[in-house]
């Protein structure tokens, strides 16, 4: 009777419990819970069963029972989230739709390499290398989601074994009260491991296709690269080895494909390699054209700003020659020398195409500015260079453009002579580096045809591509830095608050020359970039570049590299630049507030400067990978260094710090400091730069404005006292002088209150001298004041007849008597001259 009362009791709590357990177990989403899950009800389960064969007393027998029926329902609910598990099924919609689209173009790409083994030339095999690059990676991602879902699966098939080896599954149990219960259970069970097996065979043979799919494609790949890498080193070897005949002799060659075939094929090749490569990078195309368009939006909003808030909008305007007639060819202009960089290893096709495209907006844009002669050379090396670039997407070498090459060489040189003559003589103004880059291109160019001549083909065609895209680039480069520095400077324009301010055109010109280095600076690195790659050699130096850089060098026990060393000098470089732009355009903002000295920013530029600093020195420590303690090390070397000799150093820059708190001067104030005077322009670290009014330019370390006497003329305002001594002839009416000099104080531009002030100051030697006072608003117009109130003394004090005197002296002269010479006239005996001279 307690056996069936203890049995019922433990099916209610069972009962009561089971929603609870099935929540614990609908939690369980990884294959690593199942696992965990599995374990801990073997561990449960194996207890019940030693206790089971261990004691055999009524109440351990009646406790193993309620724990085999716990461990069958847990069992049941674990199978049902394995079932649920194996059910859902793979995302495998987008491999199915792209796996056979990449084995067709594998299988094409095989076939030309296969068919046409003699052909290929070295382009192509650059072409396939990337090809291969993104194939690579797509696959790896494809095969990376095949194998975590094969985990997730084989995760539960290991907790679904685990069960199956139960022995719970084994047992029999005699008591009629207790075996329906248990054979429903453990029935329901053996029907989800069935489900559970058939499921997971199901799952099994389908990742098993796709894997063995993906591994015959990566093999593939694989094979591709080895077999590329090892043409393109043939290849590079023979590339200055004698191909064809020299040109003056008969063909050497001949070849049954025509030149049509050559383009049809290559046309078949590229486009399934740009397709192919889209397809990879469809989010690259979206942030490109995102680019495009937020650049265009972002120009509109300042042509329009400017247009309908600014008064002089038309000078504004004048100033910028691309921007107001061609926003969208500007906004294109800016983002496509930068595009390939967004994407990883871009096949030939894919550059050729942004590079013709850049050309396009580039023959817009400088339609209206150039002349019509220097236009038309434009289109001649544009045609050259279509025809270049189309050549450089076959995928086979074709000789029979070798005649069509050489003349477009030739014809090339002849253009950039003339180019050349024209320029110099010419008195029109023109691109500073234009013919350093003509002449680079003739270089270039003449070494193509002397390899054309000479039978290199293929260094050649080459070397003609390099010089020509090189060419082009550089002047679509160079319409690309114009176009960045006008949307700066109509961004500066747009930001001022007041609708009648407008930079001056002085101020235009100096913000030109500020920014146009950074950007030119970055476009030489894109031409350079392109210009190795053009000539097939960046892959070699950018090899022997990272190797040399990442060697493993030792001084002492320091292990150091040359790349952690140029890492952090770079990173010390960009700061010295930041630092150095931000305070220029401070500088600028400050002076536009003058008026206001507490809108200014002033010696605070300097915390800005060390903070930039500082920030890029701790990245430039971590980037190279600096040991701290080496930093330590070094910083008491320099505390030794500052006890030796670096006193004044430190003391300057500790001297700047706390000019930078206390700002007892800023930029644009007029002090006096040891005897010199002028206008504060720079609140350096170490010293600061004083612009004195002889236009010279004096440089004070900081000590010396704290440690000496400092006058700052426009610290709390710029409002100045002028005193002036004038003096009048004894015996002038002083009532008459007090009236015309008090009237002549109430000019405009002399302040009324502290009011001017007329004293009688001393009865000097040969005048009466009386002293003015008065105040003007403006520090800087106080000598201009002091000029017109002396200039209106004088002119009154002439109307009135009072004599403004000045010292006079008398000056007698004695006579000496003559001594007598050789020639003198003879004298009188009392010595007199017989010929007397009066004076």
């Amino acid at each position: 009777m307690k056996l069936k009362q203890l049995i019922r009791l433990s099916l209610l709590i069972s009962f009561l419990l089971s929603p609870y357990i099935a929540q614990q177990a609908c939690a369980i989403q990884t294959a690593g819970d199942i696992l965990s899950l599995g374990d801990s009800l073997l561990s449960t389960n194996t207890d019940s069963a030693s206790q089971k064969k261990t004691k055999k007393d009524t109440v351990v027998q009646e406790r193993s029972i309620n724990n085999i029926i716990y461990a069958l329902q847990d069992y049941i609910i674990t199978t049902n989230h394995i079932n649920k598990v194996l059910e859902r099924d793979i995302d495998t919609l987008e491999l199915s739709i792209n796996l056979p689209t990449t084995e067709r173009r594998l299988d094409l790409v095989r076939n030309r390499l296969e068919e046409r083994d003699n052909d290929i030339n070295l382009r192509y095999l650059s072409a396939l290398k990337n090809f291969t690059n993104y194939q690579t990676r797509q696959l790896a991602q494809w095969k990376e989601k095949i194998d975590a879902k094969d985990y997730e699966i084989s995760a539960a098939k290991d907790s679904l074994r685990k069960i199956k080896n139960d022995e719970i599954l084994n047992l029999s149990i005699k008591d009629p009260e207790t075996l329906p219960t248990f054979q429903n259970l453990l029935s329901e069970l053996n029907t989800r491991i069935k489900t559970a097996d058939s499921l997971y065979l199901n799952q099994q043979l389908i990742l098993a296709g796709y894997q063995s799919r993906l591994s015959r494609a990566i093999i593939e790949i694989n094979d591709f690269k080895e077999e590329i890498e090892e043409r393109e080193n043939i290849l590079e070897r023979a590339l200055f080895n004698k191909e064809v005949n020299y040109i003056w002799e008969p063909k050497s060659v001949e070849t049954k494909k025509k030149i049509w075939d050559v383009i049809s094929h290559s046309y078949l090749i590229n486009r399934v390699i740009l397709s192919g490569y889209g397809e990879v990078n469809k989010p690259t195309h979206i942030l490109v054209f995102s680019l495009v368009i937020l650049a265009f939006l972002w120009i509109r909003y300042l042509l329009r700003h400017i247009k309908s808030e600014k008064e002089f909008s038309e000078i504004i305007l004048q100033r910028t020659r691309f921007i107001p007639k061609h926003p969208f060819s500007s906004a294109l202009i800016i983002i496509l020398p930068i595009t390939p960089f967004f994407y990883r290893s871009p096949p030939v096709i894919l550059t050729v195409s942004v590079l013709a495209l850049m050309m396009i907006v580039t023959t817009i844009l400088i339609r209206a500015i150039v002349s019509k002669k220097v236009f038309v050379f434009w289109l001649i090396f544009l045609t050259i260079f279509i025809v270049y670039s189309l050549s450089n997407l076959y995928i086979e070498t074709a000789f029979e453009e070798r005649w069509s090459l050489f003349i477009l060489s030739i014809l090339s040189i002849a253009l950039g002579y003339h180019i050349i003559s024209s320029i110099r003589n010419s008195t029109l103004t023109h691109p500073k580096y234009i013919i350093f880059l003509i002449q680079l291109f003739l270089i270039i160019q003449g070494l193509s045809a002397f390899a054309n001549i000479m039978g290199r083909y293929s260094l050649s065609k080459i070397l003609g591509i390099a010089a020509t895209t090189s060419l082009m680039q550089a002047i679509g480069l160079y319409v690309f830095v114009l176009v960045i520095l006008e949307a700066i400077y109509l961004q500066i324009e747009m930001s001022k608050k007041s609708s009648k301010d407008y930079t001056a055109y002085f101020d235009f010109q100096d913000i030109q020359e500020k920014v146009q280095k950074i950007f030119v600076f970055i476009a030489s690195a894109i031409w350079f970039y392109y210009l190795a790659v053009n000539l097939t050699v960046y892959d070699y130096i950018y090899a022997n570049i990272s190797l040399f850089l990442s060697e493993e060098r030792k001084i002492g026990n320091s292990v150091f590299t040359f790349g952690s060393v140029l890492t952090f000098i770079i990173i010390i470089w960009i700061s010295a630049i930041i630092s150095k732009y931000i305070s220029y355009f401070a500088e600028a903002k400050d002076q536009k507030l003058a008026a206001n000295r507490k809108q200014r920013l002033g010696s605070s530029i300097l915390l800005i400067k060390l903070a930039i600093f500082t920030i890029g020195f701790l990245l430039a420590v971590t980037a190279a990978g600096i040991p701290l303690d080496s930093v330590a090390i070094v910083l008491g070397a320099l505390s030794v260094g500052i006890g030796f000799g670096l006193q004044t150093i430190i003391n300057n820059l500790v001297s700047g710090v706390i000019l930078a708190f206390e700002r007892p001067i800023q930029i644009g104030d007029a002090i006096e400091v040891g005897g010199r005077s002028g206008v504060v322009k720079d609140v350096g670290i170490r010293a600061s730069k004083i612009q004195a009014y002889d236009g010279s330019e004096v440089i004070l370390p900081n000590g010396d404005l704290l440690s000496q006497h400092l006058i700052n003329w426009t610290l709390s305002n710029k409002r100045r006292r002028i005193e002036l001594i004038i003096g009048v002839a004894y015996g002038s009416d002083s009532d008459q002088v007090e009236s015309i000099l008090t009237v002549i104080l109430e000019r405009e531009g002399i302040l009324k209150n502290p009011k001017p002030n007329v004293y009688l100051q001393n009865f000097a030697d040969s005048a009466v001298e009386y002293r003015l006072l008065f105040w003007v608003n403006d520090f800087d117009t106080w000598v201009d004041m002091r000029n017109e109130v002396m200039k209106e003394i004088y002119k009154t004090f002439g109307k009135e007849n009072i004599e403004i005197p000045f010292p006079q002296r008398d000056l007698y002269i004695k006579s000496m008597p003559d001594f007598p010479t050789k020639n003198s006239p003879k004298t009188d005996s009392t010595g007199d001259s017989r010929k007397k001279e009066e004076n």
